[in-house]
């Protein structure tokens, strides 16, 4: 009775089968350093662009909301006021050079009353007021203001501002304790722009060490590719 033999493995099947077993040893290492180095990399990478994307978002969102309140107010303030024809037979009272200063003062959206800002007298001297820039034309005083709170929303500086009335200047008031809210929310976002992190008393920061369940983790890895490694080896 002749025994039998098997086949020898053809060169190109053993070749194949060591590839794949290393693949397998790679994918391990590979596995192995994702977790104990790469990934609380990664998902810091992710979690630091969703919060810059966030706060992009944000500061987009309160710049909105701050430039529709500042159009607003200048809506209000930039009113056309109504010019005559100057004559000989007109009390006019004479503003040079200009109507206004250069500069303007920004007011403190926060606490300002434009009420009690609001200036008339140096109109109501004459029935009717005009400027240098201004030649031939006169504008009845009565209609005219100035406001030193409101000034800094002043577009044309060539013609004089609108006498605003309780309910326009309480609306004023309004918006600009939206655009105050504005601001604060937007320092608010500037002083959160960096992140918490371990400091050493000279305010240096410090690094983490790895948690020891990452060690743990690198020791079952590199564990199972030592097993596998001596599987194979002890197929051949």
């Amino acid at each position: 009775m002749t025994s039998r033999r098997s086949d020898p493995i053809p060169a190109p099947v053993q070749h194949l089968a060591r590839a794949r077993q290393l693949l397998v040893r790679l994918g391990c290492f590979a596995f192995i350093a994702l977790n104990l180095f790469g990934q609380p990399a990664l998902l810091q990478a992710v979690a630091d662009s969703n919060a810059a994307a966030d706060k992009k978002a944000k500061l987009a969102a309160i710049d909105a909301e701050m430039q529709a309140a500042m159009e607003k107010v200048k809506t209000i303030v930039n009113q056309p006021v109504t010019a005559v024809r100057a004559t000989p037979q007109m009390r006019i009272g004479v503003f040079s050079p200009g109507w206004f200063h250069d500069g303007a003062i920004r007011p403190d959206f926060n606490h300002v009353d434009v009420r009690t800002t609001q200036e008339l007298k140096n109109y109501t001297k004459y029935p009717y007021v005009t400027s240098d820039l201004n030649p031939g034309l006169a504008f009845i005083s009565s209609q005219l203001e100035f406001n030193s709170m409101t000034k800094f929303f002043y577009v044309n500086r060539s013609v004089p501002k609108k006498r605003l009335t309780e309910a326009e200047m309480l609306e004023i008031n309004r918006l600009y304790r939206i655009i105050g809210e504005c601001e604060h929310k937007k320092a608010a976002l500037a002083e959160a722009e960096i992140p918490d992190r371990p400091t050493e008393p000279d305010g240096q920061w410090t690094l983490k060490p790895i948690p020891r369940s990452r060690y743990i983790l690198a020791g079952v890895g590199i564990a199972v590719v030592v097993g596998l490694y001596l599987l194979g080896k002890r197929r051949r």
